[in-house]
């Protein structure tokens, strides 16, 4: 087994590495600070998402997915954005120009409705701060639909201004898999100032968790016949992100 282990530079506790029984302490949160000429969007409750209304900045290039020619961002995404003052979150529509406050953003985060958890977001939030590309695994940078993947690892069909697809091909497919402790979250590039969400090419990685710490052998096997890339699996323990992975050895027979 090989074990990465990397501090990250933004997990003390006056920022956003909290709990999810920490939630009610910052009542008041952190106060947003956004940059001049800072990019706009709009949280979309049916989808679980943010429309983007005003895109500005380079983040854009490797952030969000693109979906009848507008890009929508999830919710880790779009925490994200806000905490280093690059986006504003605004309210439905009938709530005007009113921005989402930290605070709101992650009672989101908290209330595990919209595709992520917290243990999600600090990888999540660790990993992009370093410049690695990510996405939600499985989910399409350019398309008509994006499927959310929730922290249960149940999958949800959501599609931009069309009907949902049958779900009862779903539940089919679903049927015939093998249940499985372990679950693939996010596929993660490496920095690529040439990259391109129309041709992004294999992850370098796939960012994993288990139910078990470390996973079975059982479990490793079933999701490395569902995926691909190489799995890195991750364990967050007191503000600290750690990835490691196995890999196969054959033993010398000894005399």
């Amino acid at each position: 087994m090989e074990e990465k282990d990397w501090e990250a530079s933004s997990s003390s506790e006056d920022e956003a590495g909290f709990a999810l029984d920490e939630v009610e302490q910052f009542h008041s949160g952190p106060k947003l600070q956004f940059r001049v000429g800072s990019s706009k969007a709009r949280w979309v409750t049916e989808l679980a998402m943010a429309e983007v209304e005003v895109k500005r900045g380079k983040l854009w290039t490797t952030t969000g997915i693109i979906h009848s020619g507008k890009t929508h961002c999830f919710i880790e995404e779009a925490l994200y954005m806000s905490e280093i003052g690059e986006l504003q979150i605004l309210g439905s529509k009938d709530d005007d120009e009113v921005v989402i406050p930290l605070k709101g953003l992650y009672e989101k985060i908290a209330e595990e409705k919209n595709g992520c958890c917290w243990e999600s977001y600090e990888v999540y939030r660790y990993l992009k701060g370093l410049g690695y590309i990510i996405r939600r695994h499985g989910v399409s940078w350019t398309s008509k639909d994006a499927v959310i993947t929730t922290p249960s690892g149940e999958e949800e069909s959501v599609c931009v201004g069309e009907c949902p697809e049958d779900k009862d091909a779903v539940t089919r497919l679903l049927g015939g898999m093998q249940i499985c402790g372990a679950r693939a979250v996010f596929d993660v590039y490496l920095p690529n100032s040439l990259f391109k969400k129309s041709s992004p090419g294999e992850p370098s990685f796939v960012a994993c968790f288990s139910e078990d710490s470390p996973p079975s052998k059982e479990d490793v096997k079933v999701l490395q016949s569902r995926v691909a890339a190489p799995l890195m699996f991750c364990h967050i323990a007191q503000g600290r992100v750690s990835f490691f992975s196995f890999s196969s050895i054959d033993l010398p027979v000894l005399p």
